[in-house]
């Protein structure tokens, strides 16, 4: 009963009360309802959407851009620039292995223009990541195209292109199924270049194997068994060698080319003769004779050549400016050939400028260099045009430590050489008295002025650091008894560079056009830079930065004011020509007429002195004696440093080469 009672009881609330069953899932996550639904999409739909293709103003200012064409709605409301393009961030940036240009394969007509490093330039420290460009040789790809091409064609087609060339010469008959060999062989520069090697680059008609030697680096086994010539080749790599070599960073005729003169006799004898010549300047008991015959037998040996046409031009220049040198050692001494003229006309005929690699541009630099320093002595106009020695004038690029010192070097020289012949021009205009006359000319030589002084302000603000001193002790820091400051820089170039650059502002501050107005700023200027210049030398130890730079020494020393000043410049002159053999009274008479000392009572000369002022060496290594040639007479290599003009050196020996430079312009060297 109990049991029927039960179930009845519970089969008749199930049937009272039906309740629906509800998963948890659906209880735990009640589904919207229809009005929900509605709300949601109209959110979804008001919610803005993200700009991908605004401008960048707008972006760096956080705002939506409108995306407008031309000006968008914020810049024309806040009146901004609006600014498009895609931003970049830079951030894949290699530390370790920075880019670099993708090598060209040889042969290949598809180049590559990578401008990543300009991209890169625009930015702090970005063209520093990169190595520096280097440019592909010529000599090398044709080389190696040369060998692609020969590779390609068969033995058929060799011998019948070499049995074509062996009978005549008629590239257009030839027939080349082959597209490379085609273009190479028949190509414009082909036939005129069919030996190009190492070493050709450096003149730009025939060939040198004196080049290729230095270019290949093939030195001689042999080895000098005399002990005369041993001891003069030695005198001149120790004496007279690093003096000529002072603008010239390789060496060539200290480190270089004495080792290719034991089998070049003329270059030889030329080096021998200046090592007599200096053993006779440092001990006149040595005699003359030992020079003045090795001197006569180089000289004979380069007449011989100068009437090849097809000689060595590069050694008969090599040769020719060793024995300028010569002749500069000894500048009283007449010798019946002028090689300080000849040496000039033979780097024009080679075609060396500032770009020339190897002993072309050392050649060239000391040809420049010594002309530079006659026209300073003598008031001269340089004959060689300083804006085609094509010196790069970049002064705005600051090279990293260490990097670019020779560059800095001929950029000084060249603007040296500039204010040189704009002092020519300023003492002509202010001879004839048309300096004030003429308001237009006036004005042009202010501009022109002005224009040299920041040349030099931006050069002393952009040289590297490796080549300003490392030490400047002022003279009451020092406890010593000297007026001029204590300079120390360890480097030549840098030693040099600094006094040319001294040089350059004192020639400016006595050649402006309104000197007379500011002559108490000019002045104190002149001063400044001429107690930098003889601080430079008095502490300066390299044995080859005096002899060269003594003539600017005496342009400073001239704009000394005091007697104490002038009298320790006069013991530093002492100084230098006890060290470095050579006499320096005539330089100490010029200063002291300049000094406007009174004129010490004649007295009488023993035959020591006598025979010292009879051979000097002339430190400004000026063409000929300077009594010969007074301040205002123009410059003799103007009209005979070249072989193109009437009256050009080697009159009687010199042959034009075989090979004659039609496209080379000789009259641009001249001013």
């Amino acid at each position: 009963m109990n049991l029927t009672t039960r179930s009845q009881l519970k089969s008749q609330s199930q049937t009272a009360s039906p309740k629906p069953t509800i998963p948890r899932s659906q209880k735990a996550s009640p589904r919207p309802s229809s009005a929900n639904r509605k709300k949601s999409s109209e959110i979804a739909e008001n919610k803005a959407k993200r700009v991908r293709t605004g401008c960048l103003t707008c972006r760096e200012r956080h705002l939506k851009c409108d995306e407008a064409l031309g000006r968008c709605l914020n810049c024309r409301k806040s009146d901004r620039i609006c600014r498009r393009g895609v931003r970049l961030n830079f951030i894949d940036i290699q530390t370790v292995a920075p880019p670099h240009i993708i090598d060209r394969v040889h042969g290949a007509k598809v180049t590559f223009r990578d401008d990543s490093r300009i991209i890169a330039s625009e930015y702090v420290g970005g063209f520093e990541r990169y190595p520096p460009v280097q440019p592909e040789s010529p000599v090398q790809e044709r080389r190696h195209l040369q060998q692609e091409v020969f590779q390609s064609l068969g033995p058929d087609q060799l011998a019948s292109l070499f049995q074509s060339v062996a009978h005549s010469f008629d590239p257009n008959t030839f027939d080349f199924s082959h597209s490379a060999a085609a273009d190479f062989l028949l190509g414009p520069d082909a036939w005129h270049e069919p030996h190009l090697m190492p070493g050709d680059e450096l003149l730009p008609h025939g060939t040198s194997d004196f080049a290729r030697k230095l270019a290949t680096k093939q030195y001689s086994s042999s080895t000098l068994t005399d002990p005369e010539q041993v001891h003069l080749l030695q005198v001149y790599v120790e004496e007279v060698g690093p003096w000529i070599d002072s603008m010239d960073p390789m060496r060539h005729f200290t480190q270089i080319l004495p080792f290719h003169a034991i089998d070049e006799p003329m270059l030889l004898k030329a080096f021998l003769a200046c090592g007599a010549r200096q053993l006779f300047l440092s001990n006149s008991s040595y005699g003359e004779e030992k020079a003045s015959h090795y001197y006569e037998a180089a000289t004979q040996d380069l007449m011989g050549a100068i009437q090849d046409p097809n000689r060595d031009s590069v050694l008969c220049a090599a040769a020719s400016l060793a024995l300028s040198v010569f002749e500069a050692l000894s500048p009283q001494h007449a010798p019946q050939t002028n090689h300080i003229v000849g040496s000039r006309a033979l780097v024009h005929e080679c075609g060396w400028t500032s770009k020339t690699p190897g002993i072309g541009g050392a050649c060239f630099w000391i040809s420049v260099g010594m002309e530079l320093l006659s026209c300073l002595h003598h008031g001269w106009t340089l004959s060689w045009n300083p804006d085609i020695w094509g010196v790069d004038m970049d002064l705005d690029h600051i090279h990293p430590f260490g990097r670019g010192e020779d560059l800095w070097f001929h950029r000084i020289l060249y603007i040296c050489a500039k204010i040189a012949n704009f002092r020519v021009s300023i003492q002509h205009l202010s001879a004839s008295n048309n300096l004030q006359a003429n308001t237009s000319q006036f004005h042009d030589l202010v501009q022109e002025w002005n224009h040299y002084s920041a040349w030099c302000d931006r050069w002393d603000k952009s040289v590297p650091r490796s080549m300003k001193p490392l030490g400047y002790v002022q003279p009451w820091q020092s406890g010593s008894q000297s007026y001029f400051p204590k300079i120390w820089l360890p480097k030549r170039t840098a030693t040099l560079s600094e006094l040319f650059y001294h040089t350059a502002r004192i020639l400016l501050a006595k050649t402006h056009p309104m000197k007379s107005d500011l002559q108490m700023e000019m002045k104190e200027i002149q001063k400044v830079h001429a107690h930098d210049i003889c601080g430079l030398l008095a502490n300066t130890k390299d044995r080859s930065i005096p002899s060269v730079s003594i003539r600017c020494f005496a342009i400073a020393a001239e704009c000394l004011e005091t007697r104490e000043t002038q009298e320790e410049a006069l013991r530093i002159l002492d100084t230098i020509s006890t060290d470095r053999a050579w006499f320096a009274e005539p330089i100490k008479a010029e200063l002291k007429q300049s000094w406007a000392w009174p004129a010490p009572h004649p007295e009488t000369m023993n035959p020591t002195q006598m025979h010292n002022q009879s051979y000097t060496l002339d430190p400004a290594l000026s063409i000929t004696n300077a009594f010969e040639f007074p301040a205002g007479v123009s410059n003799p290599l103007s009209n005979t440093g070249d072989f193109s003009m009437e009256n050009h050196p080697y009159q009687e020996y010199y042959v034009a080469p075989r090979h004659e430079i039609d496209h080379y312009n000789y009259d641009s060297y001249l001013i």
